[in-house]
C-alpha cells in the first residue's frame, strides 16, 4: 500500500522518508506523517510546551484539617 503524509502531501517510503514532490491528496492510500513533518511538528510541540506555566501544589490536607478541629 502506498503511503502519503497527511501534512505536505508527498508520498513516502516504508522508513517515513519523503520520496515525490507534493501531490494531490488521494484518499486510496495509507496517510500518515512523514519524517520531514514529523520533525518540524516536534520541535513546534516542543517550543510550546516550554512556554506553558507549570501547575501550582494544591494544599486540600490543611483545608481538611483547618475544618475539623
Amino acid at each position: 500500500m502506498q503511503r502519503q503524509c497527511a501534512w505536505c502531501l508527498r508520498f513516502m517510503d516504508h522508513f517515513g522518508e519523503p520520496i515525490s514532490a507534493p501531490q494531490p491528496k488521494r484518499y486510496e492510500v495509507s496517510h500518515g506523517m512523514c519524517c520531514v513533518c514529523g520533525s518540524l511538528w516536534l520541535e513546534q510541540a516542543i517550543r510550546n510546551t516550554d512556554e506553558q506555566k507549570a501547575q501550582q501544589k494544591q494544599t486540600l490536607l490543611s483545608k481538611i484539617d483547618d475544618q475539623g478541629a
